[in-house]
């Protein structure tokens, strides 16, 4: 066998000649580094339909404002648009919990019990959170027997007084006790501790945040693993491109039996240049439960 890092491509390319230990540790760092990034697009997925439930609610209350007239259709309508968010929601965190030990463990499999670290962290929060614990047996209610939003109601209220009164708009969305209680397999304990409507604009951010504080502690588990996969690949970049200046595509290590490739490598780093970016963008998020937007003026 002979190994070679070179451009898979034709034409007369530089080639180095690399020993099996190292064709296996390039081979190993980019498995890791894509495992890495599995785990940040799941992430993604989660927070991105968290942020469309979001943009919903403001959308239905500036409609709510420029449009008075409901009728039963428009709540049905609305009601609905929320449904899909949520089951939408719902589904992405059941994608991120189900998966994200085993991209763990694909990063860092030396580690014992690491599958029983990750799923602890769950664990953690579902013990912690009410909310949390909430959204865990919706998720299953979702999946087995209903639709999480049974309720929702426009809200239009004063603010201020005289020539400061301003009227506010906004939607409200919940979940009912009756409804979850019919659902047999919904934990008694769970259902026990809810009030009869259940606010989902708050359980919603509250169980983001929980989500969020798993993630950011999975990243801490693996990021030197990480690190040290991408700079294993970005040496080898590197020395190839000391013999080859010009901008390459398709750098790769290869694998050759006589004149045969066995197998090839891509080890160029745009694809985890991704990995990098949403983890900069996807930070921890707190506090969501004490925050809100507001599409009230501030300038004077």
């Amino acid at each position: 066998m002979k190994y070679l890092l070179r451009i898979h491509a034709l034409g007369a390319y530089p080639e180095i000649e690399i020993d099996k230990d190292r064709y296996d540790s390039i081979c190993t760092a980019k498995e890791v580094l894509l495992n890495g990034l599995e785990m940040e697009e799941k992430y993604e997925i989660f927070v991105s339909n968290y942020l469309e439930v979001e943009e919903k609610i403001l959308k239905i209350a500036t409609q709510s404002m420029a449009r008075r007239s409901h009728d039963y259709e428009d709540f049905f309508e609305v009601r609905m648009e929320f449904n899909i968010r949520m089951v939408n929601l719902l589904t992405a965190a059941r994608l991120y919990k189900d998966q994200l030990h085993r991209h763990v463990r694909a990063i860092i499999p030396e580690l014992p019990n690491i599958k029983e670290e990750v799923e602890g962290l769950f664990s953690k929060e579902y013990d912690q959170n009410q909310q949390f614990r909430f959204m865990e047996e919706l998720r299953n209610y979702v999946q087995h027997k209903g639709i999480p939003v049974h309720w929702t109601q426009h809200n239009a209220y004063s603010d201020g007084t005289g020539k400061d009164r301003q009227l506010i708009y906004s939607i409200e969305l919940a979940s009912q006790k009756e409804y979850l209680r019919e659902d047999k397999k919904f934990k008694k304990k769970v259902l026990e501790e809810l009030p009869d409507k259940i606010d989902l604009k708050i359980a919603t951010r509250s169980y983001v945040e929980s989500m969020s504080r798993v993630h950011c502690a999975a990243r801490k588990f693996v990021e030197k693993r990480l690190n040290e996969s991408r700079s294993i690949i970005e040496c080898a970049r590197d020395e190839y491109q000391k013999i080859y200046p010009e901008k390459f595509v398709g750098l790769s290590a290869m694998c050759f039996e006589g004149n045969q490739i066995i197998d090839s490598k891509s080890i160029l780093l745009d694809w985890d240049d991704i990995r990098l970016k949403l983890t900069k963008r996807n930070t921890e998020l707190v506090n969501l439960t004490n925050r809100y937007v507001t599409g009230k003026s501030k300038i004077s």
